[in-house]
């Protein structure tokens, strides 16, 4: 198994407006991607980066000109990812669907977080700040190098047959 390059962090502020979550989700996908994750990391990591910032853009009510944090650290085995803003409540675990309550029918707020709890395998929580809280998670890391080829996943199937 190769071993991953040398814990790397990346910091980045955005104004507390929607319209930067996009920003945000795509720098982090380079930022990722360049780390030599593979691509289903690199998609792990923007889903949950997106739902943590909206969460902190949107419910966070973050004051006017406050900035929202986003550090994302590459480790051993995860790429961890924080989000700070200005608002201290912290987050709750989600509730979680169930037969008699279909995960449309849960109420708006906390829906992402199942998404994030999911992606997470659980390794996600909020730490309280002096200012604010920092929401943090991590994402299992597979480098792209670890990914299985083509003919490793469907064997056989890209063999030449002979036939011409």
């Amino acid at each position: 198994m190769p071993e991953p390059p040398e814990p790397t962090t990346d910091r980045s502020r955005y104004p507390a407006h929607p319209r930067q979550v996009g920003n945000a989700r795509r720098r982090a996908e380079r930022v990722v991607a360049g780390w030599g994750a593979d691509h289903q990391t690199v998609d792990s990591v923007s889903s949950v980066l997106t739902e943590l910032v909206t969460n902190a853009v949107i419910h966070a009510r973050t004051p006017k000109g406050r900035e929202v944090g986003v550090t994302l650290r590459l480790l051993d085995s995860v790429v961890r990812i924080e989000v700070r803003d200005a608002d201290s409540t912290p987050l709750t675990a989600p509730s979680e669907p169930s037969e008699s309550v279909p995960v449309h029918q849960l109420p708006g707020n906390g829906r992402g977080l199942l998404l994030v709890e999911q992606l997470c395998n659980g390794r996600w929580g909020s730490t309280e700040e002096v200012i604010g809280k920092t929401v943090w998670a991590e994402i299992p890391l597979t480098l792209a190098s670890e990914e299985p080829s083509p003919d490793e996943v469907h064997p056989g199937l890209f063999q030449r047959t002979g036939a011409q």
